[in-house]
């Protein structure tokens, strides 16, 4: 159900944009949930993954560097 509020500014609209309008809420709705997921996804798998200290991202990142020489 949509809420009168909604509906009312909905209303202000010619019918083939409220669809449009309706879609574009829809979509950046989903979008913003998705990079939530995401981000909790992100969380869970860091609580389980060790701790790097910041030495070693140091040296991995020069060995890559010196590999693609």
């Amino acid at each position: 159900m949509i809420d009168e509020d909604t509906w009312n500014y909905l209303s202000k609209f010619p019918a083939g944009e409220r669809s449009r309008e309706i879609n574009d809420a829809l979509r950046a709705s989903m979008s913003k949930r998705r990079r939530a997921d995401a981000i909790h996804e992100m969380d869970a798998l860091r609580a389980e993954l060790p701790e790097v200290s910041t030495e070693e991202v140091v040296r991995w990142i020069r060995e890559g560097r010196e590999r693609g020489r």
